[in-house]
C-alpha cells in the first residue's frame, strides 16, 4: 500500500474531464444552484451533510419560506429554528445555524466572509463547507473534501489507507488542492462536478461503473481501484461503531387539554429540545396507561420508547422548573424530536375524532 498518493497522467486532466462530465451528466436544476448567495449555499451545505437530497429538496424550500434571509434567521428564537428543522435529525446543525447567523450579523455586518479561512471560524462550518461557500458564492479558489469527494479521489488514485486517520486525510487534502482547475471560471463547474459525480455515479454502494448498462465513467482508463478490482473495497471500510439499544419511558401527562413537556439538558440525546418527561411523580405514575411503543433510530442508538398516558384532569400537579404545560398545537410549533411530534399528532387526531 503506497504511503503517498502517486501522481499519474490524470493529475493534469482530471479537472478537465470532470468538468466535461458535469456539463453533460451533472445536476443543473437543484434549487440551491439558483441565485447562489452565500446564505443559500451555506444553508444547502449544512442540510446536505446528514440528510438525503430527496428530503432536502423539500425542506430547503420550506426553510427559506420561514427564514428567507440571514437576518430573519438570526432574529428568530432557537426554538423557532429547531421547530422548522424537526424531522431532519442531527439537531446540532440547527443550533449551529442559528448561532452562526447571529455571529455573522453581529461580527460581519450581516455578510458572510469570502475567505475560506474566515468562514471556517464560524459556528458549524468545517473546512469543506467553507470551501463550498467560497467557491459557489464568491468564486474563490478552494478545494472541497466531503465524504463523496474522499471516495472519488480514493478510488481514482487507489488510496487504500484508513481515511479516518487525520494524517491520511491531510494527504488527501493536499492532493485535492493540486487538482483544482487553473481557470477561475472553471471552479464552480469543477466543484459541482465533484459533488455530483460522488453522489450519482461513484456512489458508496453500487457505483455505476459496476453495472453493465451504466454510462461510461470519465476516469475508466485511469481509475486505480477499478484496475485493482477494488472498487467496493476502497475507501477502506473502518469498523462500525456498535449500536447501543436503549429503552425509555415517556410520561404523556394531559390536563385540561394541555400536555406537559420538559426542556431536555443541553448535553445528550436531543439536547435542548422539548420532549415528554422520562420521570414523574411516583404516586401518579401508578395510574399510567401504556400506549403503543415507538421505535426510533439515531446514529449509534436504537431507541424503544414506551409512552405512558396520564390523565391528570382531577389531580393537583407540581411541575419542575424545566417543565411547562402547552396547548397541543403550540407544542407542535416547538422544537421537538420526530417521535414526540408523531405522538402529538396522534393525540390530536384522537382528540378530534379523526
Amino acid at each position: 500500500m503506497p504511503k503517498e498518493i502517486k501522481k499519474n497522467t490524470l493529475n493534469k486532466n482530471f479537472a478537465k474531464q470532470l468538468i466535461e462530465w458535469q456539463k453533460k451528466d451533472g445536476r443543473h436544476h437543484l434549487p440551491w444552484q439558483v441565485n447562489r448567495t452565500a446564505y443559500r449555499v451555506w444553508l444547502s451545505e449544512i442540510m446536505l451533510q446528514q440528510t438525503q437530497v430527496s428530503t432536502v429538496l423539500i425542506r430547503y424550500q420550506e426553510f427559506l419560506k420561514r427564514f428567507p434571509d440571514l437576518r430573519s434567521l438570526a432574529m428568530a428564537t432557537v426554538d423557532d429554528v429547531l421547530s422548522e428543522w424537526s424531522g431532519m435529525g442531527y439537531y446540532t446543525r440547527a443550533r449551529n445555524l442559528h448561532k452562526c447567523a447571529r455571529v455573522v450579523m453581529s461580527e460581519h455586518d450581516g455578510t458572510f466572509p469570502s475567505d475560506p479561512v474566515a468562514l471556517e471560524k464560524l459556528p458549524g462550518i468545517g473546512r469543506s463547507t467553507a470551501a463550498a461557500i467560497a467557491v459557489f458564492a464568491y468564486g474563490q479558489r478552494a478545494a472541497i473534501l466531503d465524504g463523496n469527494v474522499k471516495r472519488v479521489l480514493a478510488r481514482v488514485w487507489g488510496v487504500e489507507a484508513d481515511l479516518s486517520k487525520s494524517a491520511e486525510t491531510k494527504k488527501l487534502w493536499a492532493h485535492a488542492e493540486t487538482l483544482l482547475p487553473k481557470k477561475p471560471d472553471d471552479l464552480v463547474a469543477y466543484t459541482q462536478g465533484l459533488m455530483d459525480f460522488g453522489a450519482t455515479f461513484c456512489t458508496q454502494y453500487g457505483p455505476l461503473c459496476l453495472s453493465e448498462k451504466s454510462p461510461k465513467c470519465p476516469f475508466n482508463k485511469d481509475c486505480v481501484a477499478k484496475a485493482l478490482g477494488k472498487i467496493e473495497q476502497i475507501p477502506l471500510k473502518v469498523k462500525k461503531v456498535k449500536v447501543i439499544r436503549l429503552d425509555m419511558n415517556w410520561w404523556i401527562a394531559i390536563q385540561q387539554n394541555k400536555i406537559l413537556l420538559e426542556k431536555r439538558p443541553n448535553q445528550g440525546i436531543w439536547a435542548g429540545m422539548w420532549s415528554f418527561p422520562e420521570k414523574f411523580n411516583d404516586v401518579l405514575t401508578k395510574k399510567g396507561q401504556p400506549m403503543q411503543k415507538v421505535s426510533h433510530v439515531l446514529t449509534h442508538r436504537r431507541l424503544t420508547i414506551q409512552p405512558m398516558m396520564l390523565d391528570l384532569n382531577k389531580q393537583k400537579v407540581v411541575i419542575e422548573p424545566n417543565q411547562q404545560w402547552f396547548v397541543f398545537e403550540d407544542a407542535l410549533a416547538l422544537g421537538v424530536p420526530k417521535p414526540v411530534r408523531t405522538i402529538l399528532l396522534n393525540l390530536i387526531q384522537v382528540r378530534d375524532g379523526v
